[in-house]
């Protein structure tokens, strides 16, 4: 398993494409919604990648939001759910924002099937659920890492 953490501008053609189908794949098709997938965060984001050999596995995008840091975009995919990985990837974006935004608050939209996975994290839910693009989602909170 290989991390890799890149600006927009320091992706290839390949991370781009490979990013934007599995974020397709899982957020648009398989959660059957439709919105616009690829926007303009993406252009501010640190994109965290998780390759093993060529493939994709994991991938998240993070990023400043205000007087906080945030991210989402999770994802692992399909074939490699059940196995750790998604573990591994939110340990993977902290040392990221350990390295890149330390010390700021971290505050995250999560889906809400998700909260109890991030609660042990140390994420806290705050306020009331909301509808994001389609989804029941919960502002999530942790003191900076």
């Amino acid at each position: 398993m290989k991390w890799e953490t890149k600006w927009f501008e320091d992706l290839t053609p390949a991370d781009f494409y490979k990013l934007a189908y599995e974020r397709i794949r899982t957020f648009v098709i398989a959660q059957n919604r439709v919105y616009q997938e690829i926007d303009e965060t993406d252009k501010v984001a640190h994109h965290l990648l998780g390759y093993d050999g060529d493939q994709l596995v994991a991938y998240a995008r993070i990023f400043t939001e205000g007087d906080h840091v945030t991210f989402g975009r999770v994802l692992t995919i399909p074939e490699r759910r059940g196995t750790g990985l998604g573990r591994q990837l939110v340990e993977q974006i902290e040392a990221d924002i350990r390295a890149n935004f330390a010390l700021q608050p971290i505050s995250i939209e999560a889906q809400i099937d998700k909260q109890h996975f991030y609660e042990k994290f140390g994420y806290t839910a705050v306020g009331d659920v909301f509808n994001f693009n389609g989804t029941p989602h919960i502002q999530m909170t942790k003191a900076g890492v």
